[in-house]
């Protein structure tokens, strides 16, 4: 079994490489990563130290992060965290993309992206308007550096020569009367219920050994558990009652130390299906480990 030392570091590496660094690029300050992944200072050093050698040695192409409300596991970049990332770099000379889907959910008005730390030109922003107004619109914005832009225009142009002129007018009608504004801010305001919701219902069911952390907005939690907990049997019990949730392995490449866990969605549910569902995970994580105590107390030793 894994130090906790490894474990941080792995599921830093995780959000460097798939994007999310819930992380996550990101670089966490010692305290931060110390909350997050529930962990000692001296590990958070560690792994904070091992992280930036990676970052340095290796020829990265780009840095994909999504600064916040992650998937799979729910978290945000803080701003020290971008504005470490954005001079990581400006030192290594790497580009990073920061895929910013879910900028509209965001209930705090001084949460900047990265790119507004970025003063020597190494962010690409994108931005997608699907998750608020419309998923079939197809249609985000891309903000490049300028070295970047006529290599941008000739892989567009080879790809779909053009994007629809017909949606782009009928999102610029709806950014110009205001009517997505307003629209954002309920769609903010009905995930901010929810997530409080889940937060109240984590923290009234799920035992001690469960981990997570509920952010204010979004739509995903990660839920972890021990390393010998048995995840399989609680993933097929729970959609015999018609709760579906996804093991954490799926969300990352096969060579990625494996994470026991669990992600939750929120996107198709209401608060009250949100505490049932909470209450039914709970109660199948109790079954579960009863039975497991059962099991080790039957062991006879006759060494």
């Amino acid at each position: 079994m894994s130090t906790r030392y490894e474990q941080v570091v792995a599921a830093i590496k995780r959000q460097l490489q798939t994007g999310q660094i819930k992380p996550g690029g990101k670089l966490p300050s010692i305290r931060e990563t110390a909350v997050c992944y529930a962990c000692g200072k001296n590990t958070a050093i560690r792994a904070m130290q091992e992280l930036e050698c990676h970052f340095r040695s290796n020829n990265l192409k780009f840095f994909y992060t999504v600064p916040r409300y992650h998937n799979p596991l729910g978290t945000s970049l803080s701003q020290e965290q971008k504005r470490k990332i954005a001079r990581l770099a400006e030192k290594y000379d790497v580009y990073v993309v920061e895929d910013d889907y879910l900028a509209d959910m965001e209930i705090k008005r001084k949460e900047d992206p990265l790119y507004s730390f970025d003063s020597s030109g190494h962010t690409v922003y994108l931005k997608s308007f699907s998750k608020i107004m419309l998923p079939g619109l197809r249609l985000a914005t891309a903000v490049l550096p300028e070295a970047l832009l006529e290599t941008f225009r000739l892989f567009k142009a080879s790809c779909d020569s053009s994007t629809a002129t017909m949606s782009q007018a009928a999102l610029e009608i709806y950014l110009s009367c205001g009517m997505y504004d307003r629209h954002a801010a309920h769609v903010r305001h009905i995930y901010h219920e929810r997530m409080r919701a889940l937060r109240q219902a984590c923290e009234r069911y799920l035992p001690e050994s469960c981990g997570y952390s509920v952010s204010e907005s979004g739509i995903f939690l990660h839920v972890t558990f021990p390393a010998d907990f048995p995840l399989d049997d609680l993933v097929h019990s729970l959609k015999q009652q018609k709760i579906l949730v996804t093991p954490s392995e799926r969300c990352f490449l096969r060579t990625f130390p494996r994470v026991n866990g669990i992600r939750l969605s929120i996107i198709r549910t209401d608060e009250t299906q949100i505490v049932r569902g909470i209450r039914l995970i709970a109660e199948g994580v109790h079954a579960l480990l009863q039975k497991q105590a059962l099991r080790q107390e039957r062991v006879i030793d006759w060494i």
